[in-house]
């Protein structure tokens, strides 16, 4: 006997059980439970203005749409129920398919005219991603909050910066903090514009090459919010790159996440110290009492590998396919879905981690102390009195090796000692193994003189409403 669903006719035999365990998606696409629903409201209102079903059997299955959608939300935290449903059912759009029929007969079938599961899937997906970028959009504003007020909290505090990851110059520890909320940014504005791709209204397409039944396509992108309708009914079906695009963005995202997790755990661990983490964002140790392990940030790092991976699988998935629609692409969701619980709840986790940190100004300030780090700010010194880069760079170098040479910090060399490099060199050279002097040197739009940090973390909080929240605080 044929299956019973949304195909089967051609059949005489069901499904063997083997193939419906490989092949059955509803485990992983009832997570389009919301889109599926809206997409068949607007459809079934659509009908009903094309003729195509009466008004009256239009509201009908409207109302029996939303019945159907608020008993599959309720059985969703029933687990015997939802196991039921994924043995009995190929995937979300049969489900709701069946529940539609039970509910008001024979007219349950017609939600299916002119439509087939290829528009109708790459229209859910569209419409959930586009609901799931904004709420992404909105945790990365969150992120960069929790960073530019860790930035406003720590003032003038001071880290050594690095280069290969050895000490290189003192920057202010809110620069160190903003750099991030910058490159956030960028990967937010990737986002948004990735928006962009997604505003398609694959509906219409049908199969693969349209359909011949008077679908208003207009109408159903106003219902759903798309403000185009597709141009080509096999791009329509058959291209994923508006989801491998999506990836894309939270891989790169995620490359930043990790890297900010990164910093985190070396502050965080012995030999940094500058940073300590709250109770309940942290874990311990089975075996040794005393740790305290940074178990967000090395989760974020190492999920951040999880998500690049998705990104090489959707490019692999659809590398070999023929137009148009391949069932190869029902393998675009698990990762898709994936990657947007695990963006959305690291950002959140990540922003309240920060919040919550208590960065040491004693171990940052010990962080700047060894005057190797003012090199480049005598090499600044002597191209100030004329000499030129390039022997200012030889001369700043052999005091370096000199100091280290004789086991002597810099700034106990005598002036004689200093002169015997360079006749240039008076009493004002001590003046810079100075941290405040060193980063208040720094001259261009950008660096990490405390004129400019003050400036980033005044247009970031008004950019990011921080400046309007302190305001209503304060009422």
């Amino acid at each position: 006997m044929a299956e019973k669903g949304l195909w089967g006719g051609r059949f005489k035999k069901g499904m063997h059980p083997l193939l419906k365990t490989f092949s059955y998606s509803l485990a992983t696409d009832i997570e389009l439970l919301d889109s599926e629903i809206a997409i068949d409201i607007a459809w079934a209102k659509m009908l009903g203005r094309a003729r195509l079903i009466t008004a009256d059997e239009s509201a009908r299955l409207v109302r029996a749409l939303k019945e159907a959608g608020a008993e599959i939300r309720a059985g969703m935290s029933k687990p015997e129920l939802i196991y039921g449903w994924m043995t009995e059912y190929e995937d979300i759009h049969t489900l709701i398919q069946t529940l539609l029929e039970k509910k008001t007969g024979v007219l349950g079938k017609k939600i299916h005219t002119g439509r087939s599961r290829n528009d109708l899937v790459v229209a859910s997906t569209r419409l959930y991603l586009s609901h799931k970028a904004v709420a992404v959009s909105e945790a990365i504003t969150g992120l960069q909050s929790a960073l530019v007020s860790a930035a406003r909290a720590a003032g003038g505090a001071m880290i050594s910066g690095y280069t290969h990851l050895r000490k290189a110059q003192p920057v202010l520890l809110a620069h160190h903090l903003l750099a991030y909320v910058e490159m956030i940014e960028e990967d937010h504005a990737r986002l948004l514009d990735s928006m962009k791709r997604l505003d398609v209204l694959p509906l219409g397409a049908a199969a693969l090459a349209g359909s011949g039944l008077p679908i208003d396509q207009d109408f159903l992108a106003r219902e759903l919010g798309f403000s185009r309708v597709t141009s080509n009914s096999l791009a329509a079906v058959s291209d994923r790159a508006f989801l491998t695009e999506f990836l894309g963005v939270l891989a790169i995202l995620w490359m930043h996440l990790s890297r900010l997790a990164e910093d985190f755990i070396l502050w965080n661990s012995e030999p940094f110290g500058y940073v300590e983490l709250d109770d309940s964002f942290s874990t311990g140790s089975s075996l040794m009492p005393q740790k305290k392990n940074p178990d967000v940030f090395e989760l974020t790092r190492g999920r951040s590998g999880v998500i690049f991976g998705y990104l090489q699988a959707m490019l692999v998935i659809q590398k070999g396919l023929p137009l148009s629609y391949n069932r190869d692409l029902q393998e675009d969701k698990p990762q898709l879905f994936d990657a947007v619980y695990k963006t959305q709840l690291t950002l959140d986790l990540l922003a309240l981690t920060v919040q919550t940190a208590k960065f040491v100004p004693e171990k940052m300030r010990a962080s700047v102390e060894e005057d190797t780090l003012y090199a480049t700010d005598i090499l600044d010194y002597l191209v100030r009195k004329k000499v030129a880069f390039s022997d200012a760079h030889v001369i700043s170098g052999r005091i370096v090796h000199y100091a280290l040479e004789h086991s002597k910090p810099m700034r106990e060399l005598s002036l004689g000692e200093f002169r015997g490099f360079s006749d240039l060199f008076e009493e004002d050279v001590y003046l810079i193994f100075d941290p405040e002097t060193s980063v208040r040197a720094k001259k261009t739009r950008g660096s990490t003189h405390p004129g400019n940090v003050a400036f980033e973390i005044e247009k970031w909080e008004t950019a990011l409403g921080l400046t309007a929240r302190k305001a209503s605080k304060r009422r």
